[in-house]
């Protein structure tokens, strides 16, 4: 594993890389998925006052950009079920057009949409496929501007169904998510991903002229290679990043598919780098201690 440094360098230190190389003091986004995406799997039901109280000390951090909740059936995902009381000013995950409806009436404007190159994952988890998604999706967004729609490619590097995704069948999801949105999430949902698929999927990304995101899940012990995985996205011109704080969650539809990247890592892990992300982990401090409280309350209910 080839370590990631820079040289000391009087002026601040910069990537030597490609065409699309970036400084190192270049401002950075660390997007948490925290409340939403860290929540969802929980078997125990979190407070909707402490949901509250997480997303508001997230954003008295310095976290700018929030996924905060997902509009979905409470059947399907029972932690969501109080969607609308939660739901503060930032962005939300909406699935089919009876989740736009309650978003649009709780004053959403910031829109989350998913779908995989993997055909399994979509009938499993929304019960269409691909195509069927996307013209779903194009109608419900059809009134919404593209800046306001981040759309993830779940599982896109690969499928503990399908296998290794190509990339052809990458390229095609790139090129519908660029119908949809202006933010296009590359979410490594089984951790496989190395840096040449980051490589290619960022200039794929470039090549429909959409921004592009990491979400990178981790199995236990595997932190150090989520954290890889972010050094070759800043390399290949990749800004924007998802984490959750205290490292909660991960994907309920996925066997296997880990834990999400811990936002007070990323954040420290950025730091040592002299990247700026606007905020420390001392900033994090009030938001880990709602987190811990989420994390007690479910291993109270697990020794009970």
């Amino acid at each position: 594993m080839v370590p990631f440094f820079f040289p000391t360098l009087i002026h601040p230190p910069v990537l030597l890389s490609t065409a699309n190389a970036c400084e190192a003091n270049m401002r950075l986004t660390v997007y948490e998925v925290g409340p939403r995406d860290g929540l969802q799997n929980l078997p125990e039901f979190v407070p909707t006052d402490v949901k509250r109280r997480l997303i508001s000390e997230l954003y008295k951090s310095g976290i700018e950009h929030i996924e905060e909740v997902s509009f979905v059936h409470p059947k399907r995902v029972p932690q969501m079920a109080d969607a609308e009381d939660v739901y503060a000013y930032g962005a939300a995950l909406v699935m089919n057009p009876k989740g736009m409806e309650r978003a649009l009436a709780s004053g959403v404007k910031l829109f989350n949409v998913v779908f995989s190159p993997c055909e399994t994952f979509n009938i499993n988890n929304m019960g269409r496929t691909r195509t069927e998604l996307v013209y779903m999706f194009k109608s419900m967004l059809q009134d919404i501007p593209k800046e306001n729609v981040r759309v993830y490619i779940s599982m896109a590097f690969g499928s503990p169904y399908s296998g290794e995704i190509p990339p052809h069948l990458l390229k095609q999801c790139v090129r519908d998510a660029s119908m949809l949105g202006s933010t296009v999430v590359f979410a490594d949902t089984i951790g496989i991903a190395d840096r040449e698929d980051i490589e290619i999927a960022a200039e794929y990304a470039r090549e429909y002229s959409l921004t592009s995101a990491l979400h990178l899940h981790h199995n236990e012990h595997e932190e150090q290679l989520a954290l890889d995985r972010v050094r070759y996205g800043i390399f290949a011109g990749i800004t924007q990043f998802d984490s959750s704080i205290g490292g909660l969650g991960g994907c309920p539809f996925v066997e296997g598919s880990g834990g999400n990247l811990a936002t007070e890592r990323l954040v420290q892990y950025l730091n040592d780098h002299a990247f700026d992300v606007g905020l420390t982990v001392d900033d994090l401090q009030g938001a880990l201690v709602w987190a811990d409280k989420v994390k007690a309350l479910q291993s109270s209910v697990v020794t009970a």
